[in-house]
Parts: C-alpha cells; structure tokens; sequence
C-alpha cells in the first residue's frame, strides 16, 4: 500500500486535519494497513513501544473473559475512533481484547513517542490532543453519569444514537446491522437481556425502529434525530 493512501487513512480523523504529508507518514509504522476478518480476534502487541491505533473501516468491539469464560462486552468501536492507550504515562498489561463484528476492519498504527515527537514541533496539534483527550475523558464520564441516573430505556435510546451519529447521514432509513445482541446491549447499558427485549418491543411499537435477530432499522434518520435531540 503506497504512502499516499497511508496519508488519507490517517487524514480521515479531526485530529490529523493540521498535519504535513511528511508529519503523517512520520507516525506511520506499517507500509501496510491490517485488516481483519469479521469474529478475528485482533492481535494489537499493546505492550510493545506502546502504540496507538486508529480504525479507518469496520466496527470492532473491546471484550474480556470473566471467571466463568463467558465474553464481557466493554465497548463498542467504529471507523473513526482512536484506541489504544492514549495516555502517556500509563504501563501495564492489558486483559481485554478487540474482535471485529463487522465483515472487515481496516486499522493502522504509530508509536506513542512518534506522536509525541510531532507534538513537540506542532503545538497547534499538540493542543488539539489536549483536546481530543479531553473529550474522549468526558465521553466516558458521561457514560457512567447515564448509568448511573438514567432510566434503561434512556440508555438504549443513548447507545443507539451515539452508533448512528457516527454516520453521515441526514435523512432517509438507517440500518445498524445487527453486530450487538441482545446480551452485548445489555452489558452495554447495565441492565437485563429481559428488559432490552422489552424497551425494543416498545420503541418499535412507537414506530422509532424495528428489530430482528439480525439489524435494527431506523425508519427515518430526521425524525429519529428530532426525537433523540432532547434525551441527554
């Protein structure tokens, strides 16, 4: 894969937009981009020069094995994010891992003190990590914050906002293929698999959505946006 296509990769997120050609393929250390199969567990040596990694294509979700060797789902991934071990200063083993849900994932990867070593001559960037890491810290207290004071069925109507923002798309049906089952939903939103089965029944009864074993339908995007603008 040429570097040029290495550069558009990388270019595709915010927090890149400030930078030089020659800056992102200094962050670069794979000639080619890795991509994965969907229900391939992703090898990401975390531990090695620690690194970051950014997904351009594909949804992935963070899972860890509880003591019965049951799958625990922690997050849910799509194009776009950063992941990995964003903080500098933090070393240890990781026990959780990435496997992909969707037909294929398209991730690549650069080194923590490359970064850093752009940061140093780039403040504008510099800051806009700052910034990037601070909206990312925020994100995950307000994640607790609605599972701590919202309702279930808030929680869900969060999730599934949070996954069709992630698209550009304005109007019309979106189709979330149907990568979370109803146990991933639940651990996602801290309650039963019982009360998902009812909260969907109920937002599909409210004409919000239909689902089936195998995606969740979202009619209309515009109205699915004016009735999820006030659910904070």
């Amino acid at each position: 894969m040429n570097s040029e296509l290495k550069y558009w990769y990388l270019h595709d997120h915010k927090l890149f937009r400030n930078l030089s050609y020659s800056e992102i393929d200094t962050l670069c250390i794979l000639k080619r981009f890795k991509k994965s199969k969907k229900h391939e567990v992703l090898d990401l040596p975390f531990n090695q020069k620690e690194r970051v990694y950014f997904l351009k294509h594909g949804t992935i979700k963070l899972v860890k094995i509880d003591e019965h060797g049951e799958e625990i789902l922690l997050n849910i991934l799509q194009k776009g994010d950063l992941f990995g071990d964003l903080n500098f200063d933090k070393e240890g083993e990781h026990e959780e891992f990435f496997k992909v849900v969707s037909d294929e994932a398209v991730i690549c990867t650069f080194f923590r003190e490359n970064l850093e070593s752009v940061m140093q001559r780039k403040p504008e960037f510099a800051i806009s990590y700052i910034r990037f890491s601070g909206f990312s810290f925020n994100k995950i207290q307000n994640s607790y914050k609605n599972i701590l004071f919202k309702d279930a069925k808030t929680r869900l109507i969060l999730l599934l906002k949070s996954i069709v923002e992630k698209e550009n798309i304005s109007e019309g049906k979106y189709v979330i293929s149907n990568f979370l089952t109803q146990k991933d939903i639940a651990q996602l939103i801290c309650t039963t698999r019982q009360t998902v089965i009812s909260l969907l029944n109920e937002l599909e009864n409210e004409g919000i959505l239909s689902y089936s074993q195998r995606e969740i339908a979202i009619h209309d995007i515009k109205e699915f946006r004016n009735f999820t603008q006030n659910v904070k």
